[in-house]
């Protein structure tokens, strides 16, 4: 998954999904997909809630290639929020590493008197791949 490729679209509606308006009607979508599809892993629910899921062809390979560990935090992390009483919102930035490995950086910071999670996900450097 290059930072290059999923920066902006994806990083931009995954960021309006999880804004402090939105984050209530985006669980409880998330709570009818898993009713309808089964639990919640990482990116199983990408194609059923952007806009264009044809900018997501190649999105099983991409999030495939993402180690199992940052995967399986990432779904810890979102169903979690999600499920919860009152989600919080999400701010995600995803960019390249400094190396040719994945990473991922979570913390909880406030902005404009709100609480968010930050997912800051780091995908292999495009110069050393």
């Amino acid at each position: 998954m290059s930072g290059l490729v999923y920066g902006g679209k994806f990083e931009k509606i995954m960021n309006e999904l999880s804004t402090p308006e939105n984050v209530a009607a985006t669980a409880k979508k998330f709570a009818d997909l898993e009713k309808q599809y089964g639990p919640y892993s990482f990116g199983k629910f990408v194609k059923l809630t952007t806009p264009q899921a044809s900018d997501y062809t190649n999105w099983d390979a991409d999030a495939g290639a993402i180690p199992e560990s940052i995967q399986n935090r990432l779904t810890e992390i979102i169903a979690t929020n999600f499920r919860s009483a009152s989600p919080m919102p999400m701010m995600l930035k995803v960019g390249e590493n400094i190396d040719a490995t994945h990473d991922l950086h979570v913390r909880t910071f406030a902005h404009n008197g709100q609480l968010y999670i930050g997912l800051h996900m780091l995908c292999p450097n495009s110069d050393l791949t």
